[in-house]
């Protein structure tokens, strides 16, 4: 071997190209489920291509030793991406935007910091795979010259690389995916990572020149309703008002002088708003206590195992078909539509961005112009996700947390939320009404008795025969129960559990338990909490939500269409009964005569006539249900203009435009 050291004319180009599909290869192969020869086919073309523009510039490098080792260095940082990104997928199921890996996340990269080295000694067989080039090329190599001639043929051949990359592309199932349909983790899983971040800069760009314009929606058949003739001593129907505000967005998109929001307004416009109903103001005045949930999930609750959650699921307002979507940006994007009930832009960063505009419409912000007592609260470290600058913005007028103000909390890994209850309700139960926002963390990954405090506290107490994975997630939930418990007990004991609502809700679907070499998952025991042999992203996102109220446990209310995340916010928004614009809410008041939808930030959606993969390009009618012709269609329009309304009014501070527009500050 020493007579090859440092001895091959390797070119320096070549290298380039090798390393990127080598690398892109490998990610792909490690964290697809199936493989798509079309998909594998545009991720190593959009390889060639931009490797094939690295090496143009290394083709002026190589030539030197200098260089040589100038090209290594390069290289190796691009495969630590490539690296960086397979462990964040094989963590969180998602990749993730450089710019939340670069600190967009707050405190998240050193509080995992002893994740980060568990996850390097597990995984150091597959860092060392992914070096193999740079090593190679690090000790074989000689520096080489490159002609002019051969320079222009690998810049065509990167060229001709791309174009066919884009053909591929635009041919197949994921050709939306190049533009309207534009998703970071989508992007990387259908073209590649180096293509998925070029998508992503040109995505964020500050002048939003790129953003796509709101599609014609196609009507909803209208069905007149049946005369019916009142009776003498009846009473006529009640006729319920619009759930908006004093806006005439069609007047505001003819005076908008800035394009952008000129075609918001007009898209608003165009929205049919909700009516109130008979539950319109059912909870006005009452106490809200909003918690989102860390890994929450329905199958959780048990009358045995979790007896509080039970009585609070099954006698409060019940959720047959509740979704809480992956939105590609794990735990603080299921903050965002939880609160902001929005379809969350440029994940791992919404909620920093968010908090630019006044976010007049959260639960918060609308309690604390009633003059409600307001905080919020969460058990781990009050720079996670830079809660400490966001979560006043919200609303609260505080924000306490460990190490920021929420003294007593125990300093394990996950810390207890049942600390964090006790600790907090004697802060605000004697302030009413008070509106309180909790983010939870006990449930946390990794479901092991090593990885997880309070699996540890609670193992025993779970009789369950199972997988250890499973078990440990339960007991991380029970921490949960207990914490409800203790809540709902002194909610009882202040005579107060009739005038507060609780509503909880998870930030995601428990992903520590899918296939993971992080947490030690040989196989994906997502499948036995679930009871299922396989997951789609359906059956996978099909959570929980709680509405209880101590007011509610004789009305037996249940609500039995697809219910998701951005439902939360216009829901409470009438049931409080808020001055609120339906218009300017993704979501739908599930008590209106709105018509049912969840959507994914992929394009696919779900409804009370059934479901569409946007993957599959593919619809299954609900058993028994036969759709009207182009009744797809007009869900995905209605789905697009949705998803393209959420990144145009956060890129452009929509909301702050009105805000202005209601303080007649213009």
């Amino acid at each position: 071997m020493k007579k090859f050291l440092g001895k091959l004319p390797i070119p320096a180009w070549l290298f380039a190209v090798v390393t990127v599909v080598y690398c892109e290869a490998l990610l792909h192969l490690w964290t697809m489920e199936s493989f798509r020869f079309g998909r594998f086919a545009a991720v190593v073309l959009f390889a060639v291509g931009f490797g094939g523009l690295i090496g143009q510039v290394f083709t002026f490098l190589g030539q030197k030793t200098w260089g040589k080792w100038v090209c290594t260095g390069v290289m190796a940082l691009v495969t630590v991406l490539y690296i960086v990104e397979y462990f964040c997928n094989d963590a969180y199921m998602a990749f993730m935007q450089l710019g939340m890996l670069l600190g967009g996340a707050g405190g998240v990269a050193t509080d995992f910091a002893g994740v980060v080295v568990s996850l390097v000694f597990r995984g150091l067989w597959r860092i060392l795979l992914f070096f193999l080039p740079v090593i190679g090329y690090g000790l074989f190599a000689a520096p080489r010259e490159t002609g002019w001639r051969l320079r222009w043929f690998a810049l065509v051949a990167a060229l001709v690389a791309y174009c066919l990359a884009f053909a591929v592309a635009k041919s197949g199932t994921d050709a939306s995916r190049l533009n309207d349909a534009y998703n970071f983790d989508s992007a990387v899983r259908c073209f590649g990572l180096n293509m998925g971040m070029m998508m992503n800069a040109t995505h964020t760009d500050a002048s939003q020149e790129n953003q796509g314009d709101f599609v014609a929606e196609i009507p909803a058949p209208t069905q007149s309703a049946p005369v019916q003739e009142t009776q003498p001593g009846e009473t006529e129907p009640a006729a319920y008002e619009p759930n908006v505000m004093d806006f005439d967005f069609a007047q505001l998109a003819q005076t908008e002088k800035n394009s952008h929001i000129a075609s918001i307004h007009q898209y608003v416009s165009t929205v049919q708003p909700s009516l109130k109903n008979e539950y319109t103001g059912m909870f006005k005045g009452k106490n809200l206590i909003l918690i989102t949930a860390e890994a929450f999930s329905k199958q959780v609750i048990d009358p045995e195992r979790t007896p509080t959650l039970y009585r609070m699921a099954t006698k409060g307002i019940q959720f047959t078909d509740y979704y809480q979507p992956a939105w590609g940006g794990s735990t603080t994007t299921g903050e965002f539509s939880n609160v902001i009930g929005m379809v969350p832009a440029n994940v791992g960063m919404c909620m920093k961005q968010a908090v630019y505009q006044d976010l007049f419409l959260t639960m918060g912000h609308q309690l604390q112009k009633l003059d409600y007592y307001s905080a919020a609260y969460h058990n781990h470290n009050a720079d996670y996700y830079d809660r400490n600058k966001t979560h006043t913005k919200l609303g609260y007028d505080r924000f306490l947390a460990r190490y920021g103000g929420l003294e007593g909390i125990t300093p394990v890994w996950p810390e207890s939320d049942l600390e964090m209850i006790d600790i907090s309700v004697p802060q605000y139960i004697d302030q009413q009404p008070f509106s309180i926002y909790y983010m939870t963390v006990s449930g946390h990954c990794g479901y092991s008795l090593k990885d997880n405090a309070m699996s540890r506290k609670n193992y025993d107490l779970i009789d369950y025969d199972g997988a250890e994975a499973v078990k440990c997630y339960l007991a991380s939930q029970l921490e949960l129960e207990n914490a409800m418990a203790s809540l709902i007990r002194q909610l009882e004991e202040a005579g107060i559990a009739d005038d507060t609502v609780i509503v909880i809700s998870p930030d995601h679907y428990p992903y520590g338990l899918e296939r993971s070499a992080t947490w030690k998952n040989a196989k994906n025991y997502l499948c036995e909490l679930y009871g299922v042999s396989e997951i789609d992203r359906f059956t996978r996102d099909n959570t929980g939500l709680i509405i209880w109220s101590g007011c509610l446990e004789d009305k037996n209310l249940k609500v039995e269409t697809p219910v998701y995340s951005l439902d939360i916010l216009p829901t409470l928004s009438n049931l409080f009964g808020l001055d609120y614009d339906s218009r300017l809410l993704v979501g739908r008041d599930v008590f209106s005569d709105a018509e049912p939808l969840v959507l994914w930030p992929e394009f696919s959606w779900k409804t009370d006539k059934g479901t569409y993969d946007a993957e599959t390009k593919t619809f299954t009618p609900a058993e028994g249900v036969t759709v009207e012709e182009g009744y797809v269609e007009r869900i995905k329009n209605t789905v697009s203009n949705k998803i393209n309304f959420c990144k145009k009014v956060q890129d452009q501070l929509y909301f702050n435009t009105l805000s202005k527009l209601m303080n007649n500050d213009e």
